[in-house]
């Protein structure tokens, strides 16, 4: 993806950028996230709140492989493995961050929330 692609899907706003995450991973049948060295899923936000970053793209998410994260990787989610954990991370209270730009600006939805988004987005596809 070339890098104005880039920049003029990051200064969408929140709500639009959490759209086109929807239709991405519906088509494409894959979300990303980023894990730490210790394999654990890195989390966003105050202390009191866990927030789960997610991308539609590799190319995204690969940009925020800076700074505190600079450790860490990109990796790949098959999107009805990611619909099945939703349930779990609904019962554990975190929260999306439906594709966060490179200031952090951000849609959060509940687990709960983005699996209904993803569900109705994937029947779209079928």
């Amino acid at each position: 993806m070339n890098q104005q692609k880039l920049n003029n899907i990051f200064a969408l706003e929140s709500k639009e950028r959490y759209g086109y995450l929807l239709r991405k991973v519906a088509d494409f049948e894959t979300i990303y996230l980023i894990e730490d060295k210790d394999d654990q899923f890195v989390l966003i936000g105050s202390t009191d709140a866990s927030v789960l970053p997610v991308w539609p793209e590799k190319e995204f998410a690969e940009l925020f492989l800076t700074d505190t994260w600079k450790d860490c990787k990109v990796v790949e989610y098959n999107i009805h493995d990611f619909i099945d954990w939703l349930d779990e991370l609904e019962k554990e209270k975190v929260d999306l961050a439906g594709f966060p730009n490179l200031d952090f600006n951000t849609i959060h939805v509940s687990a709960i929330d983005m699996k209904n988004h993803l569900i109705f987005e994937l029947s779209q596809y079928e």
